[in-house]
């Protein structure tokens, strides 16, 4: 028995919008984010999080599940088949989830890094190992919980498995998914504005203390910039789940991985390992 049928573009958008959003999932996932990563990984003198290590791969991953009907040939046309549509609908609807946890994660670790310093104590991560851990495997767990969430649905009644009713990308419809979808991200990002707004107390009333330098800033607010950007991005993306006729949402969200980029990867440390042929002391005398 054939199942219910499918609402069609849902989401209007035009031939350039799909260039446009495209563009933004493979430039940053393909070039910009594995450059980054390989600068934090192997340079001597560029120290990260390993959270903030983990957002990088995380919206790698994002942007190779929203380029999968590219490899596929599937961006448009025809529809892809139902295989492949579901595969890349349970890749993509476990997004929120791990972008969200994995963002809340990077500005947690930041908070209690931040709260050591300010209480006077080292924060030393082997110390917390299992901590650690913890809060680098979340993310995967909740994409992989909602990811079977999703192919259990998709299979259920495969006639709700479509490309045309997000035109962006594959989607399945089911309200009872995507209500759940939305809840828990809105729980997460919820989260992480409290975080966000616990660390901007402790900068308030240590601030002016002269406890931190502005190199010791630097990062700090670039997470809490990203933070504020993340939030408003992923309730206009939750948004879209619940009302998806406007392309604007799923622009803005694609565009998450460019903002990283732009905001972590224009640290002096990080431009410093870019241009590596300049002499040390070009960068001393432009930052006197």
């Amino acid at each position: 028995m054939a199942g219910p049928e499918m609402p069609m573009n849902i989401v209007h958008g035009t031939h350039a919008e799909l260039i446009l959003f495209l563009v933004l999932n493979m430039w940053p996932s393909h070039f910009g984010l594995p450059i980054l990563l390989a600068i934090v990984l192997f340079s001597k003198h560029v120290q990260r999080y390993p959270t903030f290590v983990n957002l990088l791969v995380v919206f790698m991953v994002v942007g190779f599940s929203s380029s999968l009907l590219v490899y596929a040939g599937k961006a448009s046309g025809p529809e892809p088949s139902r295989a492949l549509c579901l595969t890349q609908a349970s890749l993509l609807y476990g997004m929120p989830g791990m972008a969200s946890v994995a963002v809340l994660t990077l500005v947690y670790q930041m908070l209690i890094t931040i709260r050591a310093a300010v209480h006077k104590h080292t924060y030393r991560e082997n110390e917390h190992a299992v901590r650690l851990w913890m809060m680098i495997i979340a993310p995967y767990a909740v994409w992989i919980l909602f990811i079977i969430a999703t192919v259990l649905v998709g299979i259920e009644d495969p006639a709700n498995v479509s490309r045309d009713r997000r035109f962006f990308y594959c989607s399945v419809k089911s309200n009872p998914l995507t209500d759940t979808l939305t809840m828990f991200a809105a729980v997460v990002l919820f989260a992480t504005f409290v975080l966000e707004v616990w660390t901007i107390v402790l900068f308030c009333k240590r601030g002016n203390s002269g406890m931190f330098t502005t190199l010791e800033l630097d990062l700090p607010l670039r997470i809490l910039a990203f933070g504020i950007y993340i939030l408003v991005a992923f309730s206009l993306s939750l948004l879209s789940m619940k009302a998806p006729e406007s392309p604007i949402p799923d622009l803005i969200i694609a565009s998450a991985a460019t903002v990283v980029i732009l905001i972590f990867g224009t640290q002096r440390d990080i431009l410093r390992a870019i241009c590596f042929w300049r002499q040390s002391q070009h960068w001393n005398e432009s930052s006197s």
